[in-house]
């Protein structure tokens, strides 16, 4: 008998386990560009807000890590500040985009595409 109870829970644990990891795995990205919280830089690696996605509350990201190094694509600003968007870690190299408070871009253009890797506030 508690055997049966016991494999009729672990059953049940492996049950939610699994529906609730499906429902993760078939979460679609934000595709409005409103998803992005106020106080944060949030951006796309594809244009008009779509594919994978990174929200980063304030304004200074010294990294973007590498699920979106080098594969953004559109962007917003949702700070007060001015932001830069950097060719690479640490704010070093090409400034490829200047984007003011509260404002987007939802297609950076051909000459940050897919090269940025870190923001601040300028």
């Amino acid at each position: 008998m508690k055997k049966a109870l016991l494999a009729g829970v672990v059953a049940t644990a492996c049950a939610a386990v699994t529906m609730s990891t499906a429902g993760i795995a078939q979460a679609s990205p934000p595709k409005n560009p409103n998803d992005c919280p106020n106080g944060y830089v949030c951006v796309w690696g594809d244009i008009n807000y779509e594919g994978r996605y990174l929200f980063n509350p304030g304004t200074d990201r010294a990294n973007v890590g590498s699920f979106m190094n080098d594969l953004t694509s559109s962007l917003w600003n949702r700070t007060g500040s001015q932001v830069c968007f950097y060719e690479h870690a640490d704010f070093r190299g090409a400034t490829l985009a200047i984007v003011p408070a509260g404002s987007w871009l939802s297609n950076v253009g051909p000459a940050a595409n897919d090269k940025i890797s870190s923001w601040r506030d300028c």
